[in-house]
């Protein structure tokens, strides 16, 4: 099974990070993390929610960040692993249909225009 198809219960993620089932249930209610609801089973999580959990202690209890900032951290991060990711599926489409090099040289023309 790929590492993205991994799935943690619920019970588990509490259990492991120490977490209040309130605070799951919120973060929930933000969309921050979203549970996967399987038939007659436990809700679950992606690795990519609760790795997102676990930033959220980080922030909260580590450094001392309130709720609401960690909040809009998380969002913020996640638009930008988000754009990392289209970014790098974009490069290898420019590498593969031989783009990549005249992108490039446009990008170098800028920087000179501009210096």
């Amino acid at each position: 099974m790929a590492e993205e198809n991994k799935i943690v219960t619920r019970r588990t993620v509490i259990q492991q990070l120490n977490l209040e089932g309130e605070v799951l249930d919120h973060l929930e209610e933000l969309e921050i993390v979203v549970p996967i609801h399987r038939p007659d089973q436990e809700q679950a999580y992606s690795l990519e929610d609760v790795d997102n959990l676990r930033v959220y202690q980080v922030l909260v209890r580590d450094l001392g960040v309130n709720p609401p900032g960690a909040e809009i951290i998380l969002r913020m991060r996640n638009q930008l692993l988000g754009i990392r990711q289209r970014m790098g599926l974009l490069l290898s489409e420019m590498k593969a249909q031989g783009l990549l090099d005249e992108v490039r040289e446009i990008l170098e023309s800028l920087d000179k225009d501009f210096l």
